[in-house]
């Protein structure tokens, strides 16, 4: 038999199906023996359990929807890793989808995501996101949602974020007093918390050194690769260059080492830079990347414990906001004077 029912295992031992569920459940009612026979039996026929119906009963799936932009982004292929490690501790199960950095694919993830039922979400938005209106509909059948990493504002969620701003002012801090002042930025979109925030800390610490901010060396195009180099090239091309450039993200800092390389510029001889991002992917880069630490595992961890606490209607009277700091790691690609 390649698949049976409870019904089945029940007929084959001549004992009802209530006894056989007891048995797969592990009931105190049940003896040692009969439990042995009855998951014997399960396993030989095939028997899986029908967690449809099962669902249906408790009104619970034990599941937990996540929403991520990209995979090629090895960032989130760490924090869904520890998020599913993390999960599983708990007893749930996970369903990972991907949004490509897509608005619409991302609102139609997270409304099949709905209809499987799952008992929560964690989201990172897409950095073209700006409509609310699936965020309200989530809100609306009461479903726990958990932003991570980037986040929408004016949705009242709770989030776990890097602090990107502090981040930042502190690195270029220690870049300041090491010499430098002629500081860019490639920065990200700002209808997206990361883009915002980490633009936000550039500005404050060239302000808070008595530095000038030039206009035209902030330049926001995206989070990726090829927005890194579309700004280096764009800023090569129309404008005195900078000592040091500040990547948005560790991407953009890849573009940013292709178009110093085409056009023939040393890395860290000619021009410095550094980005947002984490110690295993700034080890790939030649020279090593010079980062603003953020590590995704922990990130991961903290958004699955954060929405565990809101399904278990235990976060209620917490922070809104948990906030996870960061660290510059100077590394190779800056030089110290």
């Amino acid at each position: 038999m390649a698949y049976c029912t409870q019904t089945d295992i029940a007929e084959k031992l001549n004992v009802s199906r209530v006894t056989v569920s007891k048995a797969l459940r592990d009931h105190p009612d049940i003896s040692p023996e009969m439990k042995r026979r009855v998951k014997e039996i399960a396993e030989e026929c095939g028997y899986t359990p029908n967690l449809i119906a099962k669902n249906l009963t408790s009104k619970r799936t034990l599941t937990i929807g996540i929403v991520v932009p990209d995979l090629e982004n090895s960032f989130f292929s760490y924090a869904v890793d520890s998020m599913v490690d993390a999960a599983s501790e708990h007893h749930y199960h996970t369903i990972l989808t991907v949004s490509r950095e897509n608005e619409q694919n991302e609102k139609y993830n997270i409304q099949s995501l709905i209809g499987m039922r799952v008992d929560g979400l964690l989201v990172c938005v897409s950095q073209r996101t700006s409509d609310p209106r699936v965020f309200e509909e989530v809100k609306k059948r009461n479903i726990p949602i958990v932003f991570f990493d980037r986040q929408l504002e004016g949705m009242d969620f709770r989030r776990v974020t890097f602090n990107d701003e502090i981040g930042a002012v502190d690195a270029l801090d220690q870049i300041i007093k090491n010499g430098y002042s002629r500081i860019g930025h490639f920065a990200g979109y700002s209808n997206v918390s990361i883009g915002r925030k980490r633009c936000d800390g550039y500005r404050k610490a060239l302000e808070k050194n008595g530095l000038k901010i030039d206009p035209a060396w902030i330049l926001a195009a995206g989070f990726e690769i090829q927005d890194g180099y579309n700004s280096f090239m764009k800023l090569y091309k129309t404008t005195k260059m900078p000592e040091i450039i500040l990547a948005v993200n560790d991407r953009v800092a890849l573009g940013a080492y292709k178009g110093a390389k085409e056009v023939g510029m040393d890395i860290p001889g000619d021009i410095g830079i550094m980005g947002f991002g984490f110690s295993e992917t700034a080890q790939m880069f030649s020279p090593t990347l010079s980062i603003i630490h953020q590590d995704p595992r922990k990130l991961g961890t903290a958004a699955l414990e954060v929405l565990i606490e809101e399904m278990q209607n235990t976060g209620r009277h917490k922070t809104r906001n948990v906030i996870i700091e960061e660290e510059f790691i100077w590394n190779n690609s800056i030089i110290k004077k």
